[in-house]
């Protein structure tokens, strides 16, 4: 099967720094959502999202509003440094946005859904996009909202199969996403809970009709996993080891190199060893020892006594 692998936004890790060394060392995503921004963000944060400072990975930046006009600028703004898609969030479920009602909020509210679509479709000239849940309260939103969004012109849907109110745990509506993909006119792409070669294996012959996968947290925990599924095969434990070691090293000299302040650079490396101490042996008490580096001196030595 032809395998799309997209890789999902994750606040505060997936950034332009942690995208370009992921692709350099490990491969295998099509393209990249970059985590949301907001109209408050500075100006460098936007252009960080032009083709030009994403070499090599297809990157697609993400817009959280609930105002169109706000929407609109912001879209014509990263225009003009030359994004052609945008992809606007409505599957954010953090307590601070949906108090806000933007987000996974906006589910339970086709008509203001319609509305925003409405406003903004003739004022862009740059594809959209959509991340979304099922819903906000139940799973059975999202047959409200499919309609709705068949109206315009939308690239794509991404479609998480959880409610807002779930956050990332608890069971996956899968029947809730086949009737949405089956309602839309748009083609779908799958997020959420894929962890293994096998798992994709399994809700594609649930989904067959999906357009593609998108993967957050499996290829944090993973790094090899996109690859994985694409050759059907998976490199030797050795082997691994020495990539992600090769990884981590290059990807904290590209944070010294980006980031002003040491600790913001250690931060940066403890957010990406919870996800990447999961995939090896000892992961906890990796995770452990390197959470508990109080300099960026101190985190350097730890991750070479570890991989000695």
């Amino acid at each position: 099967m032809k395998t799309i692998i997209q890789l999902a936004p994750i606040k505060g890790i997936t950034d332009r720094t942690f995208r370009s060394a992921f692709v350099r060392h490990f491969g295998g995503v099509d393209s990249a959502l970059a985590p949301f921004l907001i109209k408050t963000d500075s100006e460098s944060k936007y252009k960080s999202l032009s083709p030009e400072m994403n070499p090599g990975l297809r990157t697609v930046p993400q817009i959280l509003t609930k105002s169109p006009d706000d929407f609109i600028a912001l879209s014509a703004k990263l225009q003009n440094y030359g994004c052609d898609e945008v992809n606007w969030n409505l599957g954010c479920p953090f307590a601070m946005v949906v108090k806000r009602g933007e987000g996974a909020a906006m589910l339970q509210n086709p008509e203001i859904i319609e509305s925003f679509l409405e406003k903004i479709s003739s004022a862009i000239s740059i594809d959209l996009s959509i991340k979304m849940r099922v819903g906000m309260h139940s799973p059975d939103e999202i047959l409200k909202l499919i309609p709705v969004i068949n109206r315009f012109p939308v690239k794509e849907i991404i479609i998480h199969p959880r409610t807002g109110e779930q956050m990332y745990d608890g069971e996956v509506y899968p029947e809730a996403f086949r009737a949405a993909m089956e309602l839309s006119s748009h083609p779908v792409i799958y997020n959420g809970d894929i962890r293994t070669a096998g798992d994709l294996l399994k809700l594609y012959e649930f989904f067959p009709g999906v357009k593609g996968w998108m993967i957050g947290r499996g290829l944090l925990i993973n790094p090899f996993l996109a690859m994985e599924i694409k050759n059907g095969k998976s490199e030797d434990d050795a082997g691994k080891i020495i990539r992600i070691k090769q990884f981590a090293d290059y990807l904290c000299e590209s944070y010294v190199n980006d980031l002003q302040s040491s600790a913001h650079v250690l931060d940066k490396m403890k957010g990406v060893w919870f996800y990447l101490s999961q995939s090896l042996p000892d992961g906890k008490k990796i995770e452990k020892k390197i959470r508990k580096a109080g300099s960026l001196n101190h985190y350097m030595d730890e991750v070479e006594r570890i991989f000695k």
